[in-house]
């Protein structure tokens, strides 16, 4: 009876031994953040949008769990660097693209244990592709990242090398003129992203020619990545940061044509190639059978540039978010009204990973995966978004508090531009008020000595303070008066001047 029992065990644990390797892989999910650069919920079909067709991002949200109500901040390096430490911008020191506490933003890498670590550290294979614009630059070993194919448009961190700019013979754009490309580099001027792309791969700065399309060249590295991956029989992880749609909205490349052939530019053919690239990833997954075995998590930094960037109300944090992949991992599809923020991004992740010991680093954020789960009453009670750390913003289920002071009712269906501002005081709102205004209490703004070193934040800090409106204020007014519908049909939207 023994001899029958043990040679039992030993055959069931060699039938472990020799199940395939997506089966065994079901213990740790390989892992895509698909990070969107400036584009709003409103770009989208799946969030109501009926002027530009979005097939591949609308697919993903049916067959996955899309998010009503989700926050980054309004600009783009507070909300990276959030998703790469799982904590908001007084832990990290990013408030915005203006750096308060620049030590403490100039060390993440070093002194906090960042997601692409925790993911390296739990048996994953790294990569980053795309915008950095983070401190230092992926090649730091520091940020545990194992390879890199890096756009120099908007890096960031240690900046383009020199020797980078001079090889470089595609053209530059900035922010003074951005619908105008120059032939050289100026200050504060970018290099493509898109034609004739500037990409750094592990530290080399690659070849390109005036039919090179960057976001092309983005899909080829990453889903080259994941197959090598594979083949190593091992887990990856995938930050898969897309330079899209940021400006400049240039002409994108037809999909599927032999030939290289433009579209029209615009924010109109930027959104439509990013659902192509999005398409291209799920199809190429599921080809490769890695589809059950992968979580998808599709957001963006901040909404779109002119429709609610920068602005320090709802409209400047709310973004697209989309969960979807396995079903061992996301067990249900549908929508939800959980609210959730970037900072939440880490410790999902991380326990997806099975990444258990974390030091002493605090984390802000709540993990998803009860959500994904099936637990779908799983929600944070607040979430919070900031601008220069002083701009600050936080709502509940049912109220939003603006950087302005004002308060507004929230409604069901999570579209800001429907959300009704407060203007009459009663009981009711006064608790709503004490609610929100309480909780910030335990949110800090920066020191006062640290804003003094960047005259212009402390001069918009000492506005504020005196209660005077500053023009991302103002701006977040006219985006409310002009609303969501007639943003999206401004006809700067759908031209744009390459001479």
């Amino acid at each position: 009876m023994r001899k029958k029992m043990k040679k039992k065990m030993v055959l069931a644990g060699l039938a472990l031994t020799l199940l395939p390797v997506g089966l065994q892989a079901t213990q740790q999910p390989n892992i895509i953040l698909f990070l969107v650069d400036d584009c709003s919920s409103h770009e989208l079909g799946c969030y109501g949008n009926t002027m530009v067709s979005t097939p591949n991002i609308d697919a993903l949200a049916e067959g996955g769990i899309k998010f009503k109500t989700a926050w980054a901040t309004p600009v783009c390096v507070s909300s990276r660097a959030a998703i790469m430490s799982g904590q908001y911008g007084f832990r990290n020191g990013a408030y915005g693209n203006s750096y308060i506490e620049k030590e403490t933003y100039d060390a993440m890498p070093s002194e906090k244990m960042t997601l692409f670590r925790a993911m390296k550290e739990s048996g994953y294979a790294t990569f980053h592709g795309g915008k950095w614009h983070l401190p230092t630059s992926p090649a730091d070993p520091d940020w545990g990242v194992d390879e890199y194919f890096l756009y120099g448009s908007l890096m960031g961190g240690d900046g383009l090398k020199q020797e980078w700019i001079q090889e470089y013979s595609g053209s530059w754009w900035g922010w003074g003129n951005a619908n105008k490309f120059s032939p050289t580099q100026k200050d504060r001027h970018s290099p493509s992203a898109t034609w004739h792309p500037m990409v750094i791969e592990n530290d080399l700065l690659r070849s390109t020619g005036p039919d090179d399309f960057g976001p092309e060249m983005l899909g080829d590295a990453a889903l080259d990545f994941a197959q090598r991956s594979k083949n190593d029989e091992k887990p990856f992880f995938i930050y898969y940061s897309s330079h899209l749609t940021h400006f400049p909205w240039t002409e994108m490349k037809v999909p599927g044509d032999h030939e290289v052939t433009k579209t029209e530019p615009g924010m109109v053919s930027n959104v439509q190639y990013l659902d192509t690239a999005v398409g291209r990833l799920v199809n190429a997954l599921k080809a490769m059978g890695e589809y059950e075995n992968t979580v998808i998590f599709f957001m963006a930094d901040n909404p779109t540039y002119g429709l609610g960037k920068g602005a320090a109300s709802e409209i400047g944090a709310h973004v697209p978010f989309i969960v979807a992949g396995g079903s061992n991992w996301v067990k249900w599809h549908g929508e939800t009204g959980s609210l959730t923020d970037c900072v939440d991004l880490y410790p999902t992740l991380l326990e997806l990973a099975d990444h258990r010991t974390l030091q002493s680093q605090v984390l802000d954020g709540q993990s998803l995966v009860p959500l994904l789960e099936g637990d779908r009453t799983h929600s944070r009670e607040w979430i919070f978004s900031y601008t220069f750390g002083f701009h600050r913003m936080i709502r509940n289920r049912d109220y939003s508090l603006d950087a302005q002071g004002q308060l507004w009712r929230c409604n069901p269906s999570g579209n800001p531009f429907t959300f009704e501002k407060i203007e009459t005081d009663n009981e009711a709102s006064r608790t709503a008020r004490m609610v929100l205004e309480s909780q910030l209490e335990h949110l800090p703004i920066p020191d006062e000595d640290q804003m003094k070193k960047n005259p212009k934040v402390y001069k918009q800090y000492v506005n504020v303070m005196a209660g005077q409106l500053t023009h991302r204020q103002k701006t977040a007014e006219t985006f409310y008066q002009t609303g969501v519908q007639r943003l999206l049909n401004r006809p700067g939207r759908r031209k744009y001047d390459l001479k």
